[in-house]
């Protein structure tokens, strides 16, 4: 899996109180981000094919690859106001998640999970029909975070 888009919905009060949003991407690196809904709606057609059966990966790539930069301007657009995106040092990530109670072993995992993404791991499996879904961000933001920063 990719990155979900449903995680920005964690960033409301900055994107609603500063117009930003965090995280320790590269502001230009383009990554796969999907929906969990439609996640939940590829997961729902593989249980109920009554002729499949075994074991099977299946990539949930989205529509596109966004850079968290098209994303700020995704949801300026959406928004109506300005949003940029503001990078942070791993070790600042590390400490926010100590502070709310992680372990240290949970906080480093995030923080490898991190890395290997900054390293291209949301790239190992190749973009095909099958595993490119519908929802696009600008989509999800409209459905989704919008109402969310304006309530």
């Amino acid at each position: 899996m990719p990155g979900f888009m449903d995680n920005m919905l964690r960033q409301i009060q900055p994107i609603k109180n500063q117009g930003m949003f965090f995280g320790t991407h590269d502001p230009d690196r383009k990554d796969p981000y999907c929906s969990t809904g439609d996640i939940a709606t590829v997961a729902a057609k593989w249980l109920l094919d009554a002729s499949w059966n075994g074991q099977q990966d299946i990539p949930v790539l989205g529509p596109e690859d966004l850079s968290c930069n098209d994303m700020a301007q995704i949801l300026s657009d959406v928004l109506g106001k300005p949003v940029r995106y503001q990078q942070i040092p791993l070790a600042a990530l590390k400490a926010q998640l100590t502070e709310r109670g992680a372990t240290e072993a949970m906080a480093q995992g995030m923080i490898d999970m991190m890395v290997a993404k900054n390293e291209g791991l949301d790239h190992m499996v190749p973009r095909t029909a099958e595993g490119t879904t519908p929802t696009t961000f600008r989509q999800w933001c409209e459905e989704k975070l919008k109402p969310a920063v304006l309530s």
